[in-house]
């Protein structure tokens, strides 16, 4: 079964679109005659794959009770691989919509917190105006980071680098996971990406072609996060769902030494800064 070919978007929504297409594709993963290397396993990844097409995609998985029993079973057992994409298949179908519901009630419920630590009777140096307002936003958030790299696993030794480069400025925080992100549960990709400011996207081919850094690429842009593009592949353009995410303009690590390239991602960072505060 040949896994490469619903990498094409337009390819998983033809599947999606196509009645049977889905439904046989979810036989294959979780009917126990076939066999587990040559089938079950290729066919998970597609489900997996196609999870990120459309809305419809995601319901026509969900729904498919079987299917999402045997994912669910998966997701606690000790194959790894299989675990990893069963996991990111929940993420994406349940999961993911239920924890930003979630972010947005303990942010109200932090926003109630902060709001009756003010006692009006004892305030008496404050002057409150009428045009003056205070806005309690994700600085009250534990374990800030002021900026996250998001990289894949071929990237990560330029990318330790700008981490270093990155660590000695005066900014912030700067959040960057050690582990390949292909072994990351989502759960904690989407922690990491509420504690952050901006999202530092290292983008090449192998980046795109990861659902891992897709996974966690759409969800720094669905959580509105500021994401500066740094291009790490010579003679790579973004394309398809890339495309979509990252600005025209990035920060070229292939064209310019590397000092220099790490000056402008700084300078860029500044900027950022800046205009978010000034929002």
């Amino acid at each position: 079964m040949d896994f490469s070919i619903v990498h094409n978007d337009d390819i998983k929504e033809e599947i999606t679109n196509d009645g049977e297409g889905i439904p046989l594709i979810a036989r294959c993963a979780h009917e126990s005659n076939f066999d587990i290397e040559t089938i079950q396993r290729p066919a998970l990844e597609i489900i997996s794959a196609i999870s990120f097409a459309n809305d419809s995609a995601i319901e026509q998985i969900k729904e498919n009770d079987i299917l999402m029993d045997h994912i669910k079973k998966l997701s606690d057992r000790n194959d790894k691989d299989q675990e990893i994409t069963a996991n990111r298949i929940l993420w994406k179908v349940e999961q993911e919509t239920e924890f930003i519901l979630n972010q947005k009630v303990e942010k109200k419920r932090r926003q109630t917190i902060i709001k009756k630590k003010f006692k009006e009777e004892e305030a008496i140096y404050q002057y409150v105006r009428g045009d003056y307002h205070i806005e309690i936003n994700d600085d009250y958030l534990p374990g800030k980071f002021d900026v996250m790299l998001s990289y894949c696993h071929s990237g990560k030794e330029i990318c330790s680098k700008i981490y270093t480069h990155l660590n000695a400025e005066d900014f912030g925080q700067v959040l960057f996971h050690e582990r390949d992100i292909d072994t990351i549960h989502p759960r904690y990709m989407a922690k990491a990406i509420e504690c952050s400011s901006i999202v530092i996207i290292c983008f090449s081919n192998k980046y795109e072609q990861s659902y891992a850094c897709r996974l966690e690429a759409e969800y720094a842009k669905k959580r509105q996060r500021t994401i500066i593009a740094v291009k790490l592949e010579p003679g790579y353009d973004a394309k398809g769902w890339l495309e979509d995410i990252i600005d025209t303009t990035y920060i070229d690590f292939t064209k310019s030494e590397f000092t220099s390239a790490c000056t402008q991602l700084i300078k860029k960072i500044y900027e950022t800064n800046e205009e978010n505060n000034n929002i």
